[in-house]
């Protein structure tokens, strides 16, 4: 399969996150189901995994306060967070990263990742490296979309909870 440059996978990675980020707070705006400013004014402030974990209780109280919903969902829905918080995770390495063109030994072009952390334990600065050839990207972004297409299923399913169909 061939695959665009290492930059445009890259770039793919941080857009299709950033609509995953949008999909978490409209699920919040949904959850609420009140006044959708006032959730959005709230939710502005909150960083990425604070949004994550209020969307955990919201739709655990969400299904603890309704007749209509499934109590086994809960569990479901918090590992759909604790996965969305390991990307956002690899969202902020790849973001937070110096990037130089890379050459590997087949003579295909790349990029080398390079980041640094500070180790207070080992008293010391780690300068960590990756090589990523453009299919490097490959399973970070199929566990983009896995995780997308799971949180509009929670959408849905959550919709279905507010307006059920009654048969009428």
């Amino acid at each position: 399969m061939s695959h665009p440059t290492a930059y445009h996978q890259l770039g793919r990675f941080i857009v299709g996150f950033q609509h995953l980020e949008n999909a978490v707070t409209k699920l919040l705006v949904l959850l609420d189901d009140t006044d959708s400013e006032a959730v959005l004014i709230l939710v502005n402030e909150l960083a990425y995994n604070q949004r994550l974990r209020t969307a955990d209780v919201l739709f655990s109280r969400f299904v603890d306060l309704r007749k209509n919903t499934d109590p086994a969902s809960k569990a479901a829905f918090h590992d759909l967070m604790v996965e969305l918080g390991k990307l956002g995770q690899r969202r902020n390495e790849l973001v937070h990263s110096r990037y130089n063109d890379w050459i590997n030994i087949e003579g295909r072009l790349g990029l080398l990742r390079k980041n640094s952390r500070l180790s207070a334990k080992k008293g010391e600065r780690e300068e960590l490296e990756e090589e990523l050839q453009p299919e490097a990207f490959d399973g970070d972004l199929q566990r983009l979309g896995l995780a997308a297409t799971e949180l509009e299923r929670f959408r849905l399913q959550v919709i279905d909870w507010l307006y059920p169909d009654d048969g009428t």
